[in-house]
């Protein structure tokens, strides 16, 4: 082809015609620039589409983590909203002694037990964090989904802290309750009386604070990550073609 397109060029020299070679030469020109135009936007599209299967697969992979870890912090939710129940009904038993002294002891050692019950959320983040480390969060088109994406680590760790809160004063409040309930009998440990932990100070304490005032504010922020991956799912099921 270029050397048809040189011999037309000097056939047009040879015979003089400079008005036809030049416009002719001008018309071979725009005819490459075309080319490369075409060329240049196919494979524009070839990396469009690309970015679009890598996109697709890389969303399915990251619902698969998230509806993994909405699942655990469910159950998180679950025991923790137990946890709570309880602790209103210990301390509704705090205000009225009467209905202590007629609550039996299996009754009440079930509610202190169930209390107690203190999960840590523990999602896994493997894909979520590589790719944000590598950058290919930016292959993600949705600017809704990637904000949240980039800003759930930060909400998960404001949501596991009541519970790291918890479990850091827990032990050695009701482990020193459980002293003050402990039967001794020729030396031996025979049995505890939780009913002794209704007047013990570090017990209410344990039940008012920790597993009122703190659990209730956790509870509150695990619900706002609960929407918010739920949102988060959405959004890739949106992003996700079928």
């Amino acid at each position: 082809m270029i050397k048809f397109f040189r011999t037309i060029r000097q056939n047009l020299l040879s015979e003089g015609k400079i008005g036809k070679y030049i416009k002719y030469a001008i018309g071979e020109i725009l005819l490459v620039i075309i080319g490369i135009l075409i060329a240049l936007s196919i494979n524009t599209l070839n990396e469009n589409r690309k970015i679009k299967i890598e996109e697709q697969s890389l969303l399915k992979d990251l619902k698969e983590e998230m509806v993994s870890n909405l699942k655990g912090l469910e159950v998180v939710i679950t025991e923790h909203e137990k946890s709570f129940q309880a602790r209103n009904e210990i301390m509704a038993l705090f205000r009225d002694r009467n209905a202590f002294n007629e609550i039996s002891d299996s009754l009440y050692r079930s509610k202190i037990k169930k209390m107690n019950v203190n999960y840590t959320y523990d999602p896994s983040n493997g894909i979520l964090n590589s790719i944000i480390s590598s950058g290919r969060i930016n292959q993600i088109s949705n600017n809704e989904l990637k904000y949240l994406l980039a800003s759930l680590k930060e909400m998960t760790v404001d949501a596991i802290e009541s519970s790291l809160k918890i479990e850091a004063k827990r032990d050695e409040l009701y482990y020193s309750t459980f002293e003050n309930m402990t039967i001794i009998k020729n030396g031996q440990i025979i049995d505890y009386d939780f009913r002794t932990s209704y007047d013990y100070p570090k017990f209410r304490i344990l039940t008012g604070f920790l597993f009122g005032g703190i659990r209730r504010q956790g509870l509150e922020e695990e619900r706002d990550l609960k929407a918010t991956l739920e949102h988060i799912i959405e959004l890739i099921n949106q992003s996700i073609k079928k």
